[in-house]
C-alpha cells in the first residue's frame, strides 16, 4: 500500500533580529558576569552563541552599535 505525502508545508523559522539597544543590553550584562558559569548561564537564557559576544563586542569597538543607535 502506497501512502500519500503528507500535504502540510512545514513553516520556515523566523531569523531573531536584535536592536542595538538589544545587543548593548546583553553585552553589559555579560561584561558583569564574573563568577565561574554566570557567562554560560547568560547565553543560555538568551538563546545565544559566544560567537554573537564576540561579534557584538567587535561592531561595539568598532562603534557600529552607536551609530545604529542615533
Amino acid at each position: 500500500m502506497i501512502v500519500p505525502p503528507d500535504p502540510e508545508v512545514v513553516a520556515t523559522p523566523t531569523r531573531r533580529r536584535f536592536t542595538a539597544e538589544d545587543k548593548l543590553r546583553i553585552l553589559k550584562l555579560a561584561d558583569a558576569c564574573t563568577a565561574v558559569g554566570s557567562l554560560g548561564a547568560l547565553l543560555r537564557a538568551e538563546g545565544l552563541y559566544a560567537s554573537n559576544l564576540t561579534t557584538w563586542r567587535r561592531q561595539r569597538t568598532e562603534g557600529v552599535l552607536s551609530a545604529l543607535m542615533l
